[in-house]
């Protein structure tokens, strides 16, 4: 039997692929001292030729090579081949293999990559805008109630406009036409900044004023405070998170002569004043929270008009 070279073949196969002898056991269920003779070519030792061609057929498979060449070569119908030629073409056939997998993943990772980022910054868009919605939703009032006193109508303001001193005949004329003629807009002003602080004044506004709210593009905690004795003159007269789509509005209560508008995002806020536009960022001096501190002029009523016309000489 040409059996010389059949045990070196199999053992360099099973070395070629870091293989023990335990783990070969495992694989084809053959005790070990047979894997042995069988590398060792010592096939007399084993329990007859039946067995020594089963034996070597489970080898071969496991270790990668022909077992039905290797019980051919063992019964002499041909030689064996060079041993170190066939290993060295079996890693050459795994090695271009394994680059061939490794080039087809870096392919699909390539192509992929677009993707990929493309997600991740959609990602990271929808974080900053969730965690900008979040913060607004969670902010609390942003200012305390003004260290400067609020100026309020008081009794004194009154007598003094009663106690006027008498006008001229040509000026009741005049008095009584121009208590005909329709009152003129309000006016609202911007004054000053400083900060998140803005200074604006209204002239000739309505007795009482109406603010209206209304969220552009996002929600927006908006805060009013006005010293009045339903409030103990401390605290807000209205505060509220209002969202696009739900404009409110407030009524200012009659003879209010400074109030403070707190916008928590102001970017996305607009309000009026007796229906006039309230141009608090002229500027654009950036987004964020506004304090806005407002001076309130109120037009003269009809019936004032009206008594100081008919006032004797």
């Amino acid at each position: 039997m040409a059996s010389v070279n059949i045990g070196k073949k199999l053992r360099d196969a099973r070395l070629q692929r870091n293989m023990s002898l335990d783990e070969l056991q495992q694989i084809t269920k053959t005790q070990k001292r047979y894997l042995i003779a069988i590398e060792e070519n010592d096939f007399d030792s084993m329990p007859g030729t039946f067995y020594v061609r089963a034996f070597i057929r489970q080898y071969a498979s496991a270790v990668g090579l022909d077992g039905n060449e290797l019980v051919e070569i063992y019964d002499g119908i041909e030689e064996p081949e060079d041993i170190e030629s066939a290993i060295q073409y079996q890693t050459l056939d795994e090695s271009r293999t394994q680059m061939y997998d490794e080039n087809n993943q870096t392919k699909q990772f390539m192509r992929s990559l677009p993707a990929i980022i493309f997600s991740l910054i959609g990602l990271a868009i929808a974080i900053v805008v969730f965690y900008i919605t979040w913060q607004d939703r969670q902010t609390s009032p942003m200012i305390q109630p003004p260290a400067s006193e609020i100026i309020r109508e008081s009794e004194s303001t009154q007598s003094s406009v009663s106690s006027e001193a008498p006008v001229s005949s040509s000026t009741e004329s005049s008095s009584s036409t121009s208590s005909s003629e329709p009152k003129a807009p309000t006016e609202v002003n911007f004054v000053s900044e400083s900060g998140q602080t803005v200074n604006m004044s209204a002239t000739n506004a309505t007795s009482p004023a109406k603010l209206e709210f209304n969220a552009m593009t996002g929600p927006c905690w908006v805060g009013v405070y006005i010293a009045t004795a339903a409030n103990n003159d401390n605290g807000y007269f209205y505060q509220e998170t209002i969202q696009p789509g739900q404009p409110k509005s407030v009524e200012i209560p009659a003879g209010t002569a400074q109030i403070v508008v707190s916008l928590g995002a102001s970017e996305y806020m607009e309000f009026k004043l007796d229906g006039q536009k309230a141009e608090f960022n002229p500027n654009n001096t950036g987004i964020g929270p506004r304090n806005i501190n407002m001076t309130l002029a109120y037009a003269p009523s009809q019936p004032e008009q009206s008594a100081q016309s008919q006032q004797p000489q």
